[in-house]
């Protein structure tokens, strides 16, 4: 199972990763299957906590880390970079510090059914709308995470011949509100994102935002950072923004626009109809407001193809 994670590692790191799955993985799966609790979908999941720790072991050593020295803030800082599946790190983590390998490093819990257990409130949400760039509205009402925004190029922009802008998310591109869509194009018109665009090589995408170094997108650490200074963090952010369109549209459509499995849809979905009444409640205390799943029911509602051809 290990055999395919570990190739091109280092030494040190594929030593790592092959007793964590020899010791604490496979031989927990081994005892359920001895008592014949071993499900179906047990592989997928050792599967993934073992990508997970060999994604943030890499990572560490990126940045010149080794698991030994690894501190808190490495692992907050990883944990806000992408999606909440990388809070399966905890087992590894766990393993690691029973044998002596890390410090005593801890991964919050998620809350019930794997997602967060803090969202902020439909007001808080609509607060920072209103104080932040694009780069944290796309988190803020599409619930995208930074490593997949900061790798959004150009080329996921396009308009239909109503003057509709739209943003490729995953296969589908999602209709833009006009003040999000203005921001964009402001941005992707500054001086010194021409220049950036400018000194790349010409096969390097036009990174909608562009890092420091001429080809290079903008780090996800460093977009976290910046949604943190901006009063809000990624995960309550991100959950927030992904249970207020569950409420208005279904499991598939939502997997479908915004790249998330369909458990993880079918998930929100739970927790939107679970806290429908304090939803509606919010949506009145802000009439003027309007939801941005609401706008995507009513393209599909007047038959306007909100999928344009690019």
């Amino acid at each position: 199972m290990a055999r395919h994670l570990v190739a091109g590692l280092p030494t040190d790191l594929s030593t790592t990763l092959r007793a964590y799955a020899s010791w604490s993985v496979l031989r927990r799966a081994r005892r359920r299957a001895a008592r014949g609790h071993l499900t179906v979908s047990a592989p997928k999941y050792a599967r993934a906590r073992l990508q997970v720790a060999a994604n943030f072991l890499t990572w560490l050593t990126e940045r010149d880390h080794i698991l030994a020295e690894a501190t808190q803030a490495d692992v907050d800082r990883w944990l806000g970079e992408g999606a909440s599946t990388r809070h399966r790190l905890r087992d590894f983590l766990h393993w690691a510090h029973s044998q002596g390998l890390a410090a005593d490093l801890q991964v919050p819990w998620l809350g019930r059914d794997g997602l967060p257990a803090l969202l902020l409130g439909d007001g808080e949400r609509w607060s920072a709308l209103c104080r932040c760039l694009t780069d944290g509205d796309l988190v803020l009402l599409y619930g995208q995470i930074p490593t997949r925004i900061v790798e959004l190029t150009t080329a996921h922009l396009s308009t239909d011949t109503r003057g509709g802008s739209f943003l490729r998310l995953h296969d589908r591109p999602v209709l833009l509100p006009p003040a999000l869509a203005a921001l964009i194009t402001e941005l992707t018109n500054r001086p010194e994102h021409r220049r950036s665009a400018a000194s790349a090589p010409s096969t390097t995408p036009q990174w909608l935002f562009p890092g420091r170094r001429p080809g290079s997108h903008l780090d996800p650490g460093r977009l976290a950072l910046l949604l943190r200074r901006a009063g809000f963090t990624v995960r309550s952010a991100r959950g927030a923004a992904l249970a207020a369109l569950a409420a208005d549209l279904p499991a598939p459509v939502l997997a479908d626009l915004l790249g998330i499995s369909i458990g993880a849809a079918t998930r929100w979905s739970a927790v939107a109809a679970r806290d429908y009444t304090d939803y509606l409640a919010a949506r009145t205390t802000f009439p003027r407001v309007r939801s941005i799943a609401t706008e995507i029911r009513s393209e599909f509602r007047v038959g306007r193809n909100p999928y344009p051809r690019r």
